[in-house]
């Protein structure tokens, strides 16, 4: 039988594997190619059980199960589960009000479903820049890209860090505004114990099966905080006939595995603290800020590149990037950029089709060619060129020793910066991210 389970246990990490000679340049690779695989989510018995409990009970009993079981764990006034996060995000945004031509302030940087749905709801994004810090939507340039035009503001909880909601909030309350959360990076994500997804006046949140809280297979949910926003979403199921249920057999694994999820965030957070502690006795690395009151949920964990501390100032900063993620996937460790492009700077933003002759698009009374103009979002390009990230290999309730080895990586390429001057030099050609294709990875 073909199996996932790794058969081989990793060494202890030993501090002295920081001086071995590099694995690109020959040496012992810090986690061994056949014990780079980690995996999530995990099925266990409670999840088979749950499959036969729940194939005896009608599809809509099953996914109103989950739907109010997870509904009562966000904290949540209303809830209507769906077949993606995608369609949850657009279901939250019709609910709140969203009308063909409406205006939605999104970050420059997050995934592009953000934006999508809010096409998808007839309205045009309208896209703002990050804080530098944080890497969530900017509050400071909010009311610079307000309209009359305007309907809601929709900040992204990039890889799980709650977005400056307080600030938020307060400028849509100013400007009579809706208030759409994009959680889908912060399951269990929380400010002063108030989890992501019940803060807003809507919310949706994807619970497809690479997040930290994975139904079986796609799946989404989109959450409400007025009854009448509630009942406008499912007038608007009702009345259009678009299917966007939740199958009964992701919502039957949700169910299961809801009752791990508080789990699966500790050891999250154990590891991230582990690690972004041990970043902060190199040099080259620093891990992602947190604020005060703010539960971090590291759907994906971002680490910024500091240069000038090791005296690599002088070299460009992405072709710096580009050597330190050459190295740290040689030691086995996969970091990733996720996003290469601001999502204005994506095809269906470039080109304005829409659904056809350019619609929405062609609702706007704004003829500005240059409104998606990545250049615009300076930080999210600054954090394009200087940044790297882990995803599932964090994700994942993975052993303690692999996430010593992680740091291990960290601190033997922090001890070899002759290294990165070498691989920089043979950068001739390259490019900036941004300056390539669009991609995900």
């Amino acid at each position: 039988m073909k199996t996932d389970f790794i058969k081989k246990p990793l060494d202890l990490p030993k501090e002295e594997w920081v001086h071995n000679k590099l694995a690109l340049k020959g040496g012992p690779a810090i986690i061994p190619e056949d014990l780079r695989k980690t995996n999530f989510p995990i099925i266990t018995k409670e999840d088979i059980l749950q499959m036969q409990i729940s194939i005896q009970r009608s599809p809509e009993e099953v996914v109103n199960e989950f739907t109010e079981k997870y509904r009562q764990y966000v904290g949540a006034n209303y809830a209507i589960s769906t077949a993606s996060g995608t369609s949850s995000l657009h279901l939250a945004l019709v609910g709140v009000g969203v009308q063909p031509g409406d205006e939605v302030i999104v970050p420059a940087f997050t995934f592009i479903a953000t934006a999508q749905a809010v096409v998808a709801a007839k309205a045009i994004p309208v896209f703002v820049d990050i804080d530098p810090v944080t890497y969530c939507m900017n509050p400071a340039d909010i009311e610079e890209a307000i309209t009359e035009r305007t309907k809601a503001v929709m900040p992204v909880h990039v890889h799980g860090l709650p977005a400056t909601l307080d600030r938020i909030k307060s400028i849509c309350e100013k400007h009579s505004l809706k208030l759409v959360e994009d959680a889908s990076h912060a399951h269990s994500a929380s400010i002063d114990n108030q989890y992501c997804g019940s803060m807003g006046d809507g919310a949706g949140q994807s619970l497809m099966a690479d997040k930290n809280f994975p139904v079986g297979g796609e799946g989404g949910i989109a959450f409400f905080k007025n009854e009448e926003d509630y009942q406008r979403a499912l007038d608007f199921l009702k009345e259009s006939g678009i299917d966007y249920r939740m199958s009964w057999i992701a919502a039957a694994f949700g169910i299961s595995q809801l009752e791990r999820l508080p789990y699966y965030d500790a050891i999250r957070a154990r590891n991230a603290e582990y690690l972004t502690n041990a970043l902060s006795e190199t040099k080259l690395f620093k891990g992602p800020f947190v604020p005060q009151g703010y539960v971090h949920s590291y759907n994906m964990y971002r680490i910024k590149l500091t240069p000038e501390r090791l005296g690599l100032d002088d070299l460009e900063d992405y072709k710096v990037k580009e050597a330190v993620q050459e190295l740290l996937m040689e030691e086995g460790v996969f970091a990733r950029e996720w996003q290469n492009v601001p999502i204005p700077g994506h095809l269906p933003f470039k080109n304005k089709k829409g659904f056809g002759n350019n619609y929405p698009f062609s609702l706007s009374n704004q003829e500005s060619s240059n409104r998606y103009d990545i250049n615009n979002f300076p930080n999210t390009l600054q954090m394009l060129r200087s940044t790297l990230t882990i995803c599932r290999e964090l994700r994942s309730p993975i052993e303690y020793e692999r996430i010593q080895s992680y740091a291990l990586a960290f601190k033997k390429i922090d001890s070899n910066p002759e290294a990165i001057r070498e691989l920089v030099a043979k950068y001739t050609s390259t490019k900036k991210s941004y300056e390539k294709d669009a991609r995900l990875g």
